[in-house]
């Protein structure tokens, strides 16, 4: 059976980074899934929260927001967290040290094309759940930024949390889902299991934006470069390479384009990628303007929330 996953590990080459790992700390309330946190020393009042100022520093922060994962019982490793994928995915360092069998090799769909990776099965423990038998895709470990990676299957009915100011992530279960009086909250409808929001605009152009916590930034369709470049024919473009977790390319243009709005919330200005990815064709967002918001754009905010139970999203502002 082909496997629809959408994978944009080191989204820009420009931007790539490498892997890491943090200590270990385990979230506050029962039934959530433990959380990697940073090492650096810990706060009781922990200072206002600044943004990252570059791509580096996204990169940076971007390493550190992974959940822990048992596989077959053992465990917990690492798994980046990915909101615009449709399947989960081992690394190949992983699966060998488990001796996880090898299957039979599957179509997987990355940001460039289809491409054939090897397939193998596990269970997967993500807090409470327990999935037995998971279909998993193989990737290398440096192309998926973890030692896995957590899709959009086995996070229904959950509650991601990225903790931007803790440099956390949290996975609840739906139930212990609670309103945040401090956070600004947007409905979201799915499309294909992503939450997808759909007041939103460009420099003043209408998209319809997806959430995807694994790419480290932020790219737009070709519908929605053609109406930017007639908006802002001044703004200067960068030709760069986007890596897709599969090891295949294709040719992005980056421009620091104004007034990219959320719903309520108006961002500040940010570098945006434009590409032809082959995500947006699986989703039949060719002609019709659309953005990918990766974590360059939703790291502007102390933490970002998608409640699959709910089908919202709730971003809590920087107190500055």
């Amino acid at each position: 059976m082909a496997h629809d996953a959408v994978t944009r590990r080191n989204a820009a080459a420009l931007f790539a980074a490498g892997l890491g790992c943090a200590g270990l700390a385990r979230a506050g309330r029962a039934g959530a899934v433990e959380v990697f946190r940073s090492t650096e020393g810990t706060r009781l009042e922990p200072p206002a929260y600044t943004p990252p100022v570059n791509i580096a520093a996204v990169s940076d922060l971007y390493r550190r927001m992974t959940a822990p994962i048992r596989v077959n019982g053992q465990g917990p490793f690492p798994f980046v967290v990915d909101t615009g994928s449709n399947q989960t995915v081992i690394s190949r360092e992983l699966a060998a040290q488990l001796g996880l069998p090898l299957g039979d090799p599957s179509p997987l769909n990355g940001v460039a094309g289809v491409q054939m990776a090897p397939t193998t099965r596990a269970r997967l423990d993500v807090g409470p759940r327990r999935h037995r038998d998971a279909p998993l895709s193989i990737l290398g470990q440096a192309d998926i930024g973890g030692a896995g990676l957590l899709g959009l299957e086995d996070l229904d009915g959950q509650v991601v949390t990225l903790d931007f100011r803790g440099r956390a992530l949290r996975i609840d279960p739906g139930r212990r889902s609670v309103n945040d009086p401090a956070a600004v909250a947007l409905k979201a409808h799915r499309r294909n299991g992503q939450l997808t929001l759909v007041d939103a605009d460009l420099a003043g152009l209408h998209v319809t934006a997806f959430l995807d916590s694994g790419a480290q930034n932020t790219i737009g369709n070709m519908a929605l470069r053609a109406l930017a470049q007639a908006r802002t024919p001044m703004s200067p473009w960068l030709e760069t390479p986007i890596v897709s977790a599969t090891g295949q390319t294709i040719t992005a243009e980056i421009a620091n384009l104004p007034r990219l709005r959320v719903g309520t919330l108006n961002m500040p200005n940010w570098p945006v990628a434009f590409a032809d990815l082959h995500t947006f064709r699986m989703w039949n967002l060719v002609d019709r303007p659309a953005i990918l918001l990766g974590v360059d754009v939703l790291s502007r905010f102390e933490a970002v929330c998608l409640d699959f139970a709910r089908d919202e999203v709730r971003f809590r502002l920087p107190a500055a």
